[in-house]
């Protein structure tokens, strides 16, 4: 054995590339696993590109770069310098390929778990890793290694000199961001199982955040070239965004600016839950001023704006780490490929008085957001009669609750909905 394993090493010395950073390591991904999401494969090949083999300068000799198909981590993107593990996000009707961006994981020296910085398109991946490349060596220390420049630079201001490869266009503008790397059908993510409504509302507040970062790079460029007006109207709605965002785990979603805004302020606003100068984003950014307004005036704004998102996000940062726990909790009780529970009663409904709680019309997971703020609410032992639309919300929102802990007494259809009982446990 001895002997053959020195023969391979001696091949993989005659190999361009082996064991250098265009050595990429992908797993099988869509082409062959069943648990792929993302043809991992596809992406790598496209890579190569941005690290040809042979000819990669010297200064990531010692880099790695490895994709995985799905949160698995098969391909150990976790602990690469630029791991890429790949997601699927609705874009309105469709789905689109994307992958989240771990940066600076290493196993040599202090062991270290990559840092998610962005979720990208699967089209934009190769332009954005070009980018990070160009940006680290305009702005490195000497001869700072990639790895250690990550880690000074940090996340934060990684992900906004990432944020314009995160923007996808309409599928009319071009579908081509709505298929794979190498794939001939149009991309889709296959269901994995009820009971997620906690990973949903946590997406819900991501994909809003973004949105909000997005527009801000839009104010910025579009006031760099002294479109002022136009540049407020970018600012205005990356407020709207994230205030939205932190409306989700109140269980609101808003049909209107004035509902956001209002909603806003009454329960963060009023309440001192967020810095007195953000307390009245309809007051600040409402305002957009003249047609023809000054740089002055619109500096001021997109400074109110940029602020009101940075507030946003630390208010989220926090809500998103309960909720990843509550998402992670859901699928150790389900399994990510889990077949729906039977809707068997736990046990018989109980005669105890009934709080009704209708949320036909209410998509998840806001849905479910509502039901469980109600349930925090009552005493243990009370019972709730949820009212629910079938499909996704009869479908997710009683498994998500069982994972909860909580009760399902039953599940009886009614007239185009289900009534849904629940006995507050805990």
């Amino acid at each position: 054995m001895a002997r053959v394993a020195e023969g391979l090493v001696d091949v993989l010395e005659d190999v361009a590339g082996a064991e250098l950073v265009e050595d990429i390591i992908a797993c099988p991904g869509t082409d062959t696993c069943g648990l792929g999401i993302t043809s991992s494969k596809g992406l790598a090949r496209s890579l190569a590109e941005v690290f040809p083999a042979g000819k990669v300068p010297e200064d990531l000799r010692n880099e790695s770069v490895k994709i995985s198909g799905c949160h698995n981590s098969c391909a150990q993107h976790h602990i690469a310098t630029i791991g890429l593990h790949g997601v699927g996000k609705r874009m309105g009707e469709h789905f689109a390929p994307h992958y989240e961006l771990h940066l600076g994981g290493r196993i040599d020296g202090v062991p270290k778990i990559g840092q998610m910085t962005v979720k990208l398109p699967a089209k934009n991946v190769p332009a954005a890793v070009s980018h990070l490349l160009d940006f680290w060596r305009q702005h490195r220390r000497d001869s700072e290694r990639l790895l250690d420049f990550i880690d000074r630079t940090g996340k934060a201001r990684l992900k906004e000199e990432l944020i314009p490869f995160t923007i996808v266009p309409p599928f009319e503008q071009d579908p081509s961001y709505y298929f794979d790397w190498e794939g001939e059908d149009e991309f889709v993510l296959e269901d994995l199982g009820p009971g997620e409504c906690a990973g949903g509302a946590l997406e819900m507040i991501e994909n809003r955040i973004l949105e909000a970062e997005q527009e801000l790079y839009m104010a910025r460029l579009l006031e760099g070239k002294e479109q002022h007006a136009t540049a407020l109207n970018k600012a205005y709605r990356a407020v709207l965004a994230a205030a939205k965002a932190v409306l989700v785990p109140e269980g609101i979603d808003p049909n209107t600016d004035a509902e956001t805004f209002s909603e806003f302020e009454r329960l963060f606003g009023a309440t001192g839950r967020i810095a007195k100068a953000y307390a009245a984003p309809s007051a600040n950014i409402g305002d957009l001023g003249p047609h023809n307004t000054t740089a002055a005036f619109a500096a001021e704004k997109l400074a109110f704006a940029k602020g009101f998102v940075e507030a946003c996000k630390t208010l989220t940062e926090s809500i998103s780490q309960d909720l990843k726990l509550k998402d992670l909790d859901e699928k150790q009780a389900t399994g990510e490929c889990a077949m729906p529970s039977p809707s068997a009663p736990d046990r018989e409904p109980s005669s105890k008085s009934v709080t009704t709680l209708d949320l036909r019309g209410v998509m998840c997971p806001i849905n479910y957001v509502k039901t469980k703020l109600k349930l925090e609410m009552m005493d243990e032992g009370e019972i709730l009669e949820v009212w629910l639309d079938g499909g996704d919300p009869i479908k997710n929102v009683p498994q998500s609750l069982r994972n909860d802990g909580q009760k399902v007494l039953s599940e009886v259809p009614a007239d185009n909905f289900f009534k849904v009982t629940v006995e507050k446990i805990g």
